[in-house]
C-alpha cells in the first residue's frame, strides 16, 4: 500500500476504533486535498509572478548592458523627457528620425568615412490618437541645408551627421524632431533575421547585380517570407521607372511588416537576439528605459501598427521637389493631429505685448502662411518678457503648430471659452527673434559656398525644370 494514502487513512479513522478491512476514505478526505491546491495558489502565484518579475528585470538590465545611448552628439529636444512616465508610459507626443545610412566607397571598392542618409523616415507616437505614423522621405528630395546651401537632402549626413540631419528636416517639414535612430549599413537586414524574416508580397520579378554596391537581388513575384539579405535587396532593387519613390514604398512595406511581425507573442521568444541585433548596429539618444517605453507603446497601440506615407513632390530632372501646399496639408493631420479645414477655422488672437510697433502683424502673417484665417490683431496695455502662446481648445495641435513656426515660445492650456481658440501673446523676445528670422532668410554667399566633406559634391545650383511625372 501507498504510505502516503496509509497515513491519509489513519488521519480520517474516529480516535480508540480499530480499522477492519480495507481502508475507506472519509468525508473529510476532499476537503483534505482541496487544502492541498490552496497552499498551492497560495504560494505558487507568488512565485510564478516574482519569476515573471525576474525575468523582466534581467531582459531590462540586458537593454543597459548592450544598447549603446546617450552619445551627446544631439541633445533632448524641448520638453520631450517628461513625455516619459512610468512605468513604461508615453504621456505626450514624440517625434523620432530614422536615419538609414549608406557604405561610400572609393576607385579601389575601400569604404570610406563618408556615408549619406539613405533612408530618412519620421515617426510619431501620437498619444492623443493612440496611434503611430511615419513620413518617409526620399533621399533625392530638394532641401536647403543649414550653411550649405540647397543640396539633396541625404548629403546632409555627409555634412554634419545627425544633427545637421536633424536640422535640415525640421527645416523642410517644419515638425521639431526630439530623437533620432540611426541604422548602420547592414542593421536592418539584422533586425529582420532576429525575428525570422518578414512576410512582404514582391510586386514583380527581380533580378539585378549592383557589383560596385556588392549586393544582387534575385527575386520572384508573390507573397513570400524574406530573410534579412532579401529583404535588403527588396528594398534597394533600383530598376524601376520612379527610382527611388518606388524604393520608398517597398521600404515601408517591409517596416510593416517587421511592426505587424513584433506584434505578435512569439516574437518575445527572440528578443535576446532582437535586443543584441538593434544594440550592435544602432545609434541613438534614447534611453534604454525610453526604448522599452516606445516598444511597449508601439505594441499595443490601436488599430494598423503604423500609417506610413511619403512626402508629397514631383520628380525633377535633379531632385525630388517637394509640393508645399501638400506638405503642409499631410504634415499638420500626421504630426499635429488637425486638419487644414480645422485651421483654417479656428479663431486665432495675436496680442502685440513687445513693445515694438508693427510686429504683432509680421507674427500674424507667419500664422497666416500656416493656413490660418481668421486672425485678429491689437496692442497690450502692458509689455511682456516672453512670447506666450494659449490654446482653449482639447486639440493641441494648432498651439503646437505656431509655436514651432515662431520659434522658442512658452505654451499655455486654459479652459475653453468661446472666444478665440488660441491666443499668441508676442513679447519683447519676439523682437531678436524676428532678427534672427531676418538674417537666416538671407544668408551670405559666402556661407551658400561653403566647402563640402571629401567625397561628397558641391552645393548645386538651385535651377530646376520639372518633368511631368507627378505623385
Amino acid at each position: 500500500m501507498d504510505p502516503e494514502r496509509e497515513r491519509d487513512n489513519q488521519e480520517i479513522e474516529a480516535p480508540g476504533r480499530e480499522a477492519v478491512g480495507p481502508p475507506v476514505p472519509g468525508p473529510e478526505a476532499a476537503p483534505r486535498r482541496g487544502r492541498r491546491w490552496l497552499r498551492w495558489i497560495t504560494w505558487g502565484v507568488p512565485l510564478l509572478a516574482l519569476t515573471m518579475g525576474g525575468i523582466a528585470l534581467g531582459l531590462y538590465i540586458y537593454v543597459l548592458s548592450q544598447v549603446t545611448v546617450g552619445t551627446g552628439e544631439v541633445a533632448v529636444r524641448g520638453g520631450a523627457a517628461e513625455a516619459f512616465g512610468w512605468p513604461l508610459r508615453l504621456t505626450e507626443r514624440v517625434n523620432i528620425l530614422l536615419i538609414g545610412i549608406d557604405e561610400t566607397l572609393d576607385n579601389r571598392r575601400r569604404v570610406v568615412n563618408v556615408a549619406r542618409a539613405d533612408t530618412l523616415l519620421l515617426a510619431t507616437f501620437d498619444v492623443e490618437r493612440d496611434r503611430m505614423a511615419a513620413l518617409s522621405i526620399p533621399r533625392d528630395t530638394r532641401a536647403e541645408i543649414p550653411r550649405f546651401g540647397v543640396q539633396k537632402i541625404n548629403a546632409s549626413y555627409a555634412y554634419g551627421g545627425p544633427r545637421l540631419t536633424i536640422r535640415t528636416v525640421e527645416q523642410l517639414v517644419g515638425v521639431e524632431v526630439h530623437y533620432y535612430v540611426k541604422l548602420g549599413a547592414n542593421s536592418f537586414s539584422r533586425l529582420i533575421d532576429a525575428v525570422g524574416g518578414v512576410e512582404v508580397e514582391v510586386d514583380r520579378d527581380m533580378k539585378y547585380t549592383d557589383s560596385w554596391a556588392g549586393f544582387r537581388v534575385d527575386l520572384k513575384k508573390g507573397r513570400q517570407k524574406l530573410t534579412g539579405e532579401q529583404a535588403m535587396g527588396f528594398v534597394r532593387f533600383r530598376s524601376d521607372p520612379l527610382g527611388d519613390i518606388t524604393r520608398v514604398d517597398r521600404q515601408q512595406r517591409v517596416l510593416m511588416s517587421l511592426l505587424a511581425q513584433l506584434r505578435q507573442p512569439s516574437t518575445a521568444l527572440a528578443a535576446p537576439s532582437l535586443l543584441k541585433a538593434f544594440a550592435e548596429n544602432t545609434e541613438t539618444n534614447l534611453t534604454p528605459a525610453q526604448l522599452m517605453t516606445l516598444g511597449f507603446f508601439a505594441m499595443t497601440a490601436d488599430g494598423a501598427p503604423l500609417r506610413a506615407m511619403t512626402l508629397p513632390g514631383i520628380i525633377d530632372e535633379l531632385y525630388y521637389v517637394p509640393d508645399a501646399a501638400k506638405v503642409r496639408e499631410v504634415v499638420a493631420e500626421m504630426f499635429y493631429g488637425v486638419t487644414t479645414e480645422e485651421i483654417a477655422g479656428a479663431q486665432i488672437e495675436v496680442v502685440n505685448a513687445s513693445g515694438t510697433s508693427g510686429l504683432g502683424r509680421q507674427v500674424a502673417a507667419r500664422i497666416e502662411a500656416l493656413g490660418f484665417r481668421t486672425i485678429s490683431v491689437r496692442a497690450s496695455e502692458t509689455i511682456e518678457e516672453r512670447t506666450t502662446v494659449i490654446n482653449r481648445t482639447p486639440r493641441k495641435g494648432f498651439s503646437r503648430m505656431i509655436a514651432r513656426t515662431l520659434g522658442k515660445v512658452q505654451l499655455l492650456e486654459e479652459e475653453p471659452t468661446e472666444g478665440p481658440a488660441v491666443t499668441v501673446v508676442v513679447a519683447r523676445d519676439a523682437v531678436r527673434g524676428a532678427y534672427r528670422m531676418e538674417k537666416r532668410q538671407r544668408p551670405p554667399a559666402a556661407e551658400l559656398g561653403r566647402a563640402a566633406p571629401e567625397g561628397v559634391p558641391p552645393p548645386i545650383s538651385t535651377s530646376h525644370v520639372p518633368l511631368t511625372v507627378q505623385r
